[in-house]
């Protein structure tokens, strides 16, 4: 019996043994803007934050973030440099876009959850994002910060 390709392997997310879906699912708290918090535009950058090392990156309408497999297209914010196989992150695990000066936070049907400060998301629905919020993609933990342009 032959061995599967390797690639085949690294194209499916395998399941983890993540926190169960919380009981009280529900709604998130309503959380309103921080005080002194402007209205994000494109001009404005975010920095990711794992563990010892950051990404910066400047924001735009949508972003697609996931992992890669010999660097294909379709995903904006590539975690595969962070372990992201490992952690149990999907190919397009989430989508980030701005709208009237909020970002959002939408798990894309994702295999292993996505969470913003310990609560789980439903997937293909909407959260904003706070500056210095935990956010983990399935295992990957990281803190988002807002800077300024």
């Amino acid at each position: 019996m032959a061995d599967p390709d390797d690639k085949d392997i690294l194209r499916q997310t395998r399941f983890l043994n993540t926190p169960a879906q919380q009981d009280n699912a529900g709604e998130m708290e309503h959380r309103e803007p921080q005080p002194g918090t402007a209205n994000l535009t494109t001009a404005w950058r975010l920095r990711f934050k794992m563990g010892e090392q950051s990404r910066l990156m400047s924001i735009s309408e949508k972003i697609i973030i996931g992992r890669t497999i010999d660097n294909e297209a379709g995903v904006d914010f590539d975690l595969t440099p962070y372990g992201a196989y490992h952690f149990g992150v999907s190919r397009h695990h989430a989508i980030m876009t701005l709208h009237d000066g909020f970002l959002y936070l939408e798990d894309n049907g994702s295999t292993n959850g996505t969470r913003i400060n310990g609560f789980q998301l439903t997937p293909k629905q909407k959260y904003r994002l706070r500056d210095g919020d935990e956010v983990e993609f399935a295992r990957l933990r990281t803190t988002i910060k807002f800077e300024r342009p």
